[in-house]
């Protein structure tokens, strides 16, 4: 398969960042995905250093994939121009491929009491997209949330019509809405700019049908198929492993360091089918 292989930095949330660039380029990965703070800063550095932190990624072998937003659009946003714009100029700054984004809730519902827009969902993407069009970044939506499904993130995409726009396959969050890979992938088609990787089996008697994370190859989730339609279509982006030490403290004790878990990780690829 033509994809490479990267991670991202929920894995390792309080490891300093050039360790995060040592292991990464020991362990062979090839791009990192980093998760802004709630400034919308890598690694929480200032403009004036970013200059840096590109030369420590060139110098490491690594690509910045994307940064991602904790911004989640579940209607209108106005003032996104203004919000988007210094988030964009920082991934231009260290080279960055994409600027992630949601759609609709982190829930596999939306939660009780509130509520989601998608003609206002769309309206804000189209904005966001206009942002992405001044420069050589473009905006990733990602499958996730009340938007785990490929069919419902690409009603948008299509709804929007920009080429600036291009979605993020997590295929655990896509299956964990009950929509197959096959089906996922037909919907996406060549949309298809980035894959996140993780591995989990359903819980038993949850009626919203959620998954508990497992390392990956442990799990329920199809990858192999996954990765067998992504080859298929040619696909040459970066499968992510998202290991969510941020989200998630059960998983802190699975493995003891990010050395480990990118060596499990590489192991899955290196592993026979």
């Amino acid at each position: 398969m033509k994809a490479t292989l990267g991670f991202s930095t929920i894995a390792c949330p309080d490891l300093p960042w050039r360790e995060i660039l040592d292991e990464g380029a020991r362990a062979g990965m090839k791009a990192v995905e980093i998760r802004l703070d709630r400034e919308d800063r890598p690694f929480g550095l200032s403009d004036a250093e970013l200059p840096e932190l590109a030369a420590a990624l060139q110098a490491s072998g690594l690509v910045a994939s994307d940064v991602g937003m904790g911004l989640a659009l579940t209607d209108y946003r106005p003032g996104l121009d203004e919000k988007l714009t210094p988030v964009f100029e920082r991934a231009a700054a260290i080279g960055a491929k994409g600027v992630r984004v949601f759609l609709g809730y982190s829930a596999l519902r939306v939660p009780e009491g509130k509520t989601e827009n998608e003609e206002g969902i769309i309206r804000s993407v189209a904005d966001a997209a206009r942002v992405a069009e001044r420069y050589p970044v473009d905006l990733w939506l990602e499958t996730h949330g009340t938007y785990s499904r490929a069919r419902d993130v690409m009603r948008v995409v299509n709804a929007v019509g920009s080429e600036s726009v291009s979605v993020i396959w997590d295929i655990f969050h896509s299956y964990e809405l009950g929509e197959s890979v096959d089906q996922s992938d037909a919907f996406l088609g060549n949309r298809t700019v980035h894959v996140h990787i993780k591995d989990g089996v359903k819980k038993k008697d949850d009626p919203d049908g959620g998954m508990t994370y497992t390392k990956v190859g442990e799990g329920e989730v199809p990858l192999r198929r996954a990765l067998e339609l992504l080859d298929r279509r040619g696909y040459n982006g970066v499968l992510s492993l998202e290991w969510e030490n941020m989200w998630r403290p059960e998983l802190r004790t699975v493995f003891p360091d990010l050395s480990s878990i990118l060596a499990a990780y590489r192991a899955y690829f290196e592993t026979d089918k």
